[in-house]
């Protein structure tokens, strides 16, 4: 599970906004605060399956820090039974919120896409990596909780 939440942590079919939405998708709101990963989406395109990850309950005790142009992932994870930090990683990252898409410092050629951004949740989807080996990059889909 690492493979799946590994690359947001050293961190689409876009989202249509409707009148029955929760929260209307805005332009002013940011991807700036604190978030954790609720749940992941995995779409093989070469068996046309999602795969759905579920954290942990420990693992829900990371936290995302975006800041206006860096972000700390501070990682949780069971070791042995027990909840432990295993990791902190502060990266530089580009936001453009007229695109959607987001990369870090130095992957620029991997973008991501924030498909949905309110002021409480946030959906950031890779297409970078085939990982079913069709030769067609599949999707994952990132559903993160602000938590401040």
């Amino acid at each position: 599970m690492k493979k799946l939440f590994l690359p947001f942590a050293l961190v689409s079919i876009v989202a249509c906004s409707s009148s029955t939405d929760d929260e209307t998708q805005t332009s002013d709101a940011s991807i700036t605060g604190k978030w954790s990963l609720d749940k992941a989406e995995q779409y093989m395109s070469k068996n046309k399956e999602t795969k759905v990850y579920n954290p942990s309950e420990c693992e829900k005790k990371s936290i995302h820090e975006f800041r206006l142009k860096d972000m700390t992932s501070t990682i949780f994870e069971p070791v042995n039974n027990i909840c432990e930090q295993t990791d902190v990683v502060t990266r530089k990252y580009t936001y453009n919120a007229m695109t959607k898409k987001f990369w870090y410092e130095g992957e620029e050629d991997y973008p991501y896409t924030i498909s949905k951004l309110t002021s409480t949740d946030m959906v950031m989807e890779d297409h970078t990596n085939d990982t079913d080996g069709d030769g067609i990059p599949d999707v994952v889909k990132r559903y993160l909780k602000r938590i401040n």
